[in-house]
Order: structure tokens, then C-alpha cells, then sequence
């Protein structure tokens, strides 16, 4: 990965503390097996946690930043010590009178790099640590700005809504007109992107200048076409919350609660670029790969070079998924599959996940198997 990347200011704290990605990439795309071994991008941690959902034998985490490596091993100290109404209110989706003491109940099982940083970040504990990341900050202003300007109750008539019919009759007429539009001329521009974000992860946009009308589009198509009452990520961005305690990000949700805390041994992190980490991996080593976004950050060369160690490691029959943020250039997998071999691309699967995702923002998703036989 570029050094221009790795050293934006974006990474020198918490960037994300939830996963903005549709988690139907995990289940319908990736559709991990009890006992296989998955590499997962950590980024927010969320969908490292979700994989141990499925009963498999292990899940290596990986990502550049230590930062989100400490925010994945906060969310597995919380999971192991407290209860799930307590998980709750620890995080922020509920009231809590002490953050603090809850914090300090399962610090002592945070490694000393993890604890010592958490301990110095007193304002996102007491807060409640899944608003205090840069994106969830953009997102939840981003609601707010989007509430202002459709209308409170327009909004709150669309998170009540029960049909699609209800939902689009309460939104529906404040999408079409000028003052939303001006807005998402603004909101949705390179400009506002590139100091909410920063200029590194869109060092290869396809355009000179983000594609606003493009972002305007699908957040319409969301709030029109996909059933808002099971829209959790667009009730975190504009609630602060989640409906309740089912409708919400896997590792979560209270019916899996048992499960994953019984399960956190299964998974490991480390902060390592990914090139490194699949170079130390073993032949014929893992069943699936969740790669984030993560090569809308790499050359179209380098992502050959990951191709072929992704390969080189899988088992016959692994699975693989990644996304392609709005602006930046997509890596196609049929270059892969051209220069490798040994790839198939499962185009119309990534396609339907693509379509029906409830988190605008993202030009394609792709998710492809790997086909070669020892």
C-alpha cells in the first residue's frame, strides 16, 4: 500500500468504529462454512466478529492501522466480560450513568498497546465508542444535515413506515425537490469527501471531481426501494441507533450474543500490510477472504501481485469479496482471472448483493471462487 496512504491524517485515530459495507456480502456472498479459516479486512471489526457467527474454525483480522486493530480488541474485551445489556450501553445505544466503570471492568483483558491507548481516549468511553470514530461522525452529521432539509417528520414517517408504499408516500415528495438536490450537490461533493475523509482514499478516483448526482441517486433509491424498518445501517446514520437489539450490526445482535462470546478464541488480529501477511500464509491455507475496499487503495498492479498470493493460499473452492468505493477506479477481477487463471468470477451473485445493498456509496461489489484443484 502507498505510503501516501498510510501516512493520511484520517489514520492517526479511529477511522471507522462500524462497517458502512452492506453485511450481505458476508452471508449471501462470502456464505462462510463451520469450519472454515477466513482472512477479514478488521477496518470497524464488525464483519471479523460476524464470520465467528458462522461456526468457523478461525478468522485472522488484518489491517495497516493499529488504531482499528485496538477498536476490534475493545469490541472482543466487551463481548468476553460484560453482558449483552451492558454491551449495550457501553458502546452508546442506550443511557448508561458509567461508561467509565465498565470500561475499567474488562480493560485488564485488552493487550497493553490496546489498554493503554483506550485508557487515554476518556471522551469516546464515556461517550460511547461507536460515534466517536471520523466516519460514524461524517454519517451522523450527514443525518442530521439530510433530516433538516427533507423535514423531521417526514423522516420520522419514514422510519415508521411498515410497506414500501407507506415509506415512499413519506419521503418520496421531499426527494423531489430543489432544496434536497442543492444539498446533495454539497454534501455528496469531492470536496466535502476529501476533508471528511481524506485526499489518500481517493489517490485513484475515476473523475476529477466526486460523482455527487451518482451518490444522490442510490441514498434515494434507499430511502424508496429497500424496507426501512430493516435498514439498520441508515438508522445508525440518522438515529444514532438501531431499532432494536435484532436490527443491528450481527456481532451485535442479542440472539447471537452466547455464541460469539463463546467463539472470540477462534479469532486473531495483527497489524501487517496485507501483502505481507499473505505472503507468510501457507499453500492452500484459507476458504474465504473479506477484503473491504481495500484495493481501491492499490495499483492495478499490486493488485495482480495480491491476486496471486490470494491463490496461491486459498483451498479449492474459497471464496473471495470486496467492494469499489463510488469514485475510485474498480480493480476488475477478470484481469486477475486472465493473468492468474484459477479465479471465477461470480459477476451476477455480486451484482444482486450490489443492487440490493442498504449502504449507498460503493460502484460495484465483487465476489469471485477460487477454482484451481491440487
Amino acid at each position: 500500500m502507498s505510503d501516501s496512504v498510510r501516512d493520511a491524517a484520517f489514520f492517526d485515530h479511529v477511522g471507522y468504529a462500524t462497517v458502512w459495507e452492506d453485511e450481505r456480502c458476508i452471508d449471501e456472498g462470502l456464505r462462510p462454512r463451520p469450519g472454515d479459516r477466513v482472512l477479514s479486512i478488521t477496518s470497524g471489526g464488525d464483519f471479523s466478529l460476524q464470520f465467528l457467527l458462522a461456526d468457523v474454525a478461525s478468522v485472522l483480522s488484518v489491517d495497516f492501522n493499529p488504531r482499528q486493530d485496538f477498536l476490534l480488541g475493545l469490541k472482543v474485551a466487551a463481548l468476553a466480560e460484560l453482558s449483552h445489556d451492558e454491551l449495550w450501553r457501553f458502546c452508546g445505544l442506550e443511557s448508561c450513568g458509567d461508561r467509565a466503570a465498565l470500561h475499567a471492568r474488562l480493560r485488564h483483558r485488552l493487550p497493553e498497546d490496546a489498554r493503554e491507548y483506550w485508557d487515554r481516549q476518556r471522551g469516546p468511553i464515556e461517550r460511547g465508542f461507536l460515534s466517536g470514530a471520523k466516519q460514524d461522525r461524517f454519517l451522523h452529521r450527514a443525518g442530521a444535515v439530510i433530516t433538516a432539509v427533507l423535514g423531521r417528520r417526514a423522516v420520522e414517517r419514514y422510519f415508521a413506515s411498515e410497506t414500501l408504499a407507506e415509506q415512499r408516500a413519506a419521503i418520496g415528495p421531499s426527494l423531489r425537490g430543489l432544496p434536497w438536490r442543492a444539498l446533495a450537490r454539497v454534501l455528496f461533493s469531492r470536496a466535502v469527501f476529501n476533508r471528511a475523509f481524506d485526499r489518500a482514499h481517493f489517490r485513484y478516483a475515476t473523475r476529477e471531481h466526486h460523482p455527487a448526482s451518482l451518490l444522490r441517486e442510490q441514498v434515494e433509491g434507499v430511502f424508496l426501494d429497500l424496507p426501512a424498518r430493516e435498514n439498520f445501517p441508515y438508522h445508525w446514520a440518522f438515529r444514532r441507533g438501531f431499532r432494536d437489539r435484532e436490527h443491528c450490526p450481527a456481532w451485535l445482535r442479542a440472539s447471537g450474543h452466547d455464541n460469539l462470546r463463546d467463539r472470540l478464541g477462534r479469532l486473531t488480529s495483527t497489524v501487517a500490510d496485507l501483502e505481507k501477511v499473505l505472503e507468510g500464509l501457507p499453500d492452500g491455507s484459507l476458504d474465504c477472504f473479506h477484503f473491504s475496499n481495500a484495493f481501491d487503495w492499490v495499483s492495478p498492479t499490486q493488485f495482480l501481485v495480491l491476486m496471486g498470493e490470494v491463490v496461491r493460499v486459498a483451498r479449492p473452492g474459497a471464496r473471495l469479496c470486496y467492494w469499489t468505493n463510488l469514485f475510485n477506479t474498480r480493480r476488475e477481477l477478470g484481469l486477475a482471472v486472465g493473468a492468474l487463471g484459477g479465479i471465477r468470477e461470480e459477476r451476477e451473485l455480486a451484482d444482486r448483493i450490489h443492487r440490493a445493498s442498504r449502504t449507498p456509496g460503493y460502484s460495484s461489489c465483487t465476489v469471485g471462487t477460487i477454482t484451481k484443484e491440487w
